[in-house]
């Protein structure tokens, strides 16, 4: 494996990440997500995001298939990712495509209300599964209506009072190179490199000044009743863990303790004592500040929820056996170019060093939870009960 890092004459970073694989990844993040919208266009990157699939004339999808992969894109609280995966030798064909969906301006109005329609289907499809609904509702108790307390996708509200002209906008301030991540992993020639370098190093202007996003102070909890057969709890604590290079490593780590596995200590508090099925867990860190959270999906009660999430979430150091377990996944996860790709894209926008990814996570996961210890800041809980 050989892995460079390249800041191109405009400001770009380029990150070559080459090791022996049959297929080739190409993302590309820009620097921007819902905590850098103001509060009335919540959800334009989001929106932004299902738009740069449509470019007037040209078949993206048939275009990918065309070179032997596939294509998707994701917006986070701080970046948006476009992400091709193909074969190893269309590479440099991946590149250009992505260029093409990066650099286009122009877009049908057409398109814009369907992609809207696409997007508030997704923001119902939230509000109405228990699952996603708690865990959004934890983070307004623990945020408040703030940056951080509002969705990523927005509401149906601002969605439905953006125009086209608010996306391309957006898109003009914040699609600059000194805004933007590209990375090519997997197997690949030296054409594929040659050939993201010239077409992302030829592009001009600086990203506005990013405000500090507003951290509010939540009701600590919110209770929402409706018709669900089964109790939905879930808690999300903000925690003191340095900066988001420093933090992103450490809550994946705490991440994977907590539900990764058949030995997993969630695994062992809520499945296998028959509290509920299924539970996940949502982490972020952006800046200096982050969050982790817990949700237990369809528990039989709510104190029963109550204390199997207050006990997972007590600092632990963890066995041997563990860190044995995240190599395997890690390995296993780690031959996919897109899976890295994507991890290396995230690690550069949080503000870390792509050359170090890897010692990083290994450090976080050593640590367990046992880091959390005198770290929790504030915490918000919220359950959507029958009723």
């Amino acid at each position: 494996m050989s892995r460079e890092v390249f800041r191109l004459g405009n400001g770009a970073v380029l990150v070559v990440d080459r090791f022996e694989a049959s297929t080739a990844a190409v993302v590309v993040a820009v620097g921007v997500g819902s905590l850098y919208e103001e509060p009335e266009k919540r959800g334009v990157t989001h929106l932004l995001e299902h738009m740069l699939f449509r470019v007037p004339g040209f078949d993206v999808d048939e275009a990918v298939e065309s070179l032997g992969g596939t294509n998707n894109a994701f917006t986070q609280r701080d970046a948006l990712f476009i992400a091709f995966e193909g074969v190893s030798e269309s590479a440099a064909g991946l590149a250009e495509l992505a260029y093409r969906l990066y650099s286009n301006g122009a877009y049908a109005e057409e398109d814009l209300e369907k992609e809207r329609d696409a997007v508030l289907s997704e923001l119902r499809q939230t509000r109405e599964d228990p699952s996603e609904r708690v865990g959004e509702l934890a983070l307004k108790a623990l945020f408040g209506d703030s940056d951080w307390g509002a969705p990523v996708g927005g509401t149906p509200e601002t969605v439905e009072g953006l125009t086209l002209a608010d996306l391309v906008e957006h898109k003009r301030a914040w699609f600059t190179p000194d805004n933007t991540v590209v990375v090519v992993s997997g197997g690949f020639g030296r054409d594929a490199v040659e050939k993201a370098a010239e077409l992302f190093g030829k592009l001009e202007g600086r990203a506005p000044r990013k405000k500090a996003p507003a951290k509010g102070r939540g009701p600590r909890l919110i209770e929402e009743r409706r018709d669900v057969d089964g109790v939905y709890y879930a808690v999300a604590v903000e925690v003191a863990a340095g900066g988001a290079a420093a933090a992103y490593p450490l809550l994946y780590g705490a991440s994977f303790h907590l539900e990764a596995g058949t030995k997993s200590i969630l695994f062992n508090l809520v499945r296998s004592r028959g509290v509920a099925y299924s539970y996940y867990v949502d982490y972020d860190a952006v800046g200096d500040t982050a969050y982790l959270a817990v949700a237990v999906e369809s528990a039989r009660s709510l104190e029963e929820a109550k204390r199997a999430v207050e006990e997972a979430l007590k600092p632990r150091t963890p066995p041997g056996y563990r860190l044995r377990f995240f190599e395997y996944l890690w390995r296993t996860s780690w031959r996919s170019p897109l899976n890295r790709a994507l991890a290396l894209a995230e690690y550069v926008i949080k503000g870390g060093d792509p050359l170090r990814l890897e010692q990083a996570v290994e450090d976080a996961v050593k640590a367990g939870t046992a880091w959390l210890e005198g770290r929790v800041v504030q915490r918000g809980e919220a359950t959507v009960t029958p009723g």
